[in-house]
This record gives C-alpha cells, structure tokens and sequence, in this order.
C-alpha cells in the first residue's frame, strides 16, 4: 500500500506543479482590438491600416519619442486584434488610416488598458468629400453689390478642410472657385447672403455631399 501511494503521489506532482505554475503565470501582453466603422455610410471600414505607437521607460530611463509597437489591416467587417508586449509605457497611442478617409489617433488610457489586459472598442472614421464652390456675379450692378457664405456643419479637423468662417466677395467682378474638403455622405449646411441694389436676401439650404467624389455648389446672383 505504501508503494502504490509513492507511485500516486510521483504521478500527481508534476501535474500539481504544471497548474500552480500556470495559475502564478503574468500576462505578458496586452491585446488591443476593436471594429473600425464608418458612420457617415453605416459601414465597416474594411482594409484600413491600424497602428499601436507607445512611449515608455527603458532601463529606466525615460523615451519621449513614441515608437510603433504593432499594427494591422481591418478585416472584411472592420475588425482588427493587435497584441502589445505588456511594458512599462507612460503613453500608448493608435493611429488609423485609408484612403479616402480622415486619418485620425486616439490616445488610450493606460489604467483601462492594464486592469483589463488590453482594450475592445469600436472606432470611427469619417469618409472625405472633396468641395468645389464656384461663386459668380453673373448680373453686376455696382461696387456695392456682396454675397458671403457659410457652411454651419463644415468638417474642419484637416488644413485641406473647409473653414468654419464666413467667405465674402464684394463688388462687381466676382468669379471666384474655392476648394476644400468636408464630410462625404451627409447632408451640408449652407448659409448665404446676398445684397444688390440695397436689397438683402439671406437663405440656409443643405447639399447632399458625396463620399469619395467631388461635390459641386454654384452660387449665382
């Protein structure tokens, strides 16, 4: 009976020692993923480059400069799994981009990111439109003649974005093209004013803009 217990007992350890040593394992890693979507058109954002840039202290020391830690492309319903070597990081950071779209990053919190051993989220990116606004005094009547617009919903997050600003031309020779990129898929909101002959007519009015195409807007008085 002694024996068989010895045996029993050499049997069980090693498997004993495997699951103690699996239970005290640390994660090693976090991981980061998430769907990238894109609201304008209700529509995962499929083949889009996501990457994961940190900062952190190495030996002590500590590096301001980030550095890219990971990345991949979006699948076919816009998904994305990015693991993260767990590290010491003072920032960590994700990048997304396509063309067509508005790039944009995000800054992830780092104590959400360490108590759950990463991140799930969903993502946005807005889709461009490329504007061209032609304005043309088509029947002048003197210098005092004024027309100005205004978009009241511009994407203006890009130094290529239309502002949101008014645009004033004034006096008889106006033929003028302006171009800047907006927000495609949505309906644009537009504010004009025009004055001839001391007659002021002011106006809103939406244009649906397209995503990935140019949008086309004549103003004509």
């Amino acid at each position: 009976m002694a024996r068989l217990r010895s045996t029993i007992i050499k049997d069980i350890l090693p498997g004993l020692l495997f699951l103690t040593l699996l239970g005290c394992k640390k994660d090693t890693e976090y991981i980061i993923s998430g769907r990238l979507i894109d609201p304008n058109q209700s529509i995962n954002i499929e083949g889009a480059s996501v990457e994961v840039w940190v900062q952190r202290i190495m030996s002590g020391i500590f590096e301001a400069d980030y550095k890219l830690a990971g990345e991949q492309k979006t699948g076919s319903n816009g998904s994305f799994q990015i693991k993260l070597e767990s590290g010491n990081y003072t920032g960590v950071k994700m990048i997304f981009s396509k063309k067509g779209y508005f790039g944009w990053e995000t800054q992830l919190n780092l104590e959400t990111l360490k108590n759950n051993n990463g991140l799930n989220a969903y993502y946005q990116m807005v889709p461009k439109t490329f504007l061209k606004i032609h304005v043309f005094n088509q029947v002048p009547l003197d210098a005092s003649d004024y027309f100005d617009f205004r978009l009241l919903n511009a994407y203006t997050n890009c130094e290529e974005c239309c502002k949101g600003q008014d645009y004033e031309f004034s006096g008889m020779d106006v033929n003028q093209t302006l171009q800047c990129l907006s927000s495609g898929n949505t309906e644009l909101i537009l504010q004009w004013t025009r004055r001839k002959n001391k007659e002021q007519v002011v106006k809103t009015e939406s244009i649906f803009t397209k995503a990935f195409d140019t949008t086309k807007i004549e103003f004509i008085y």
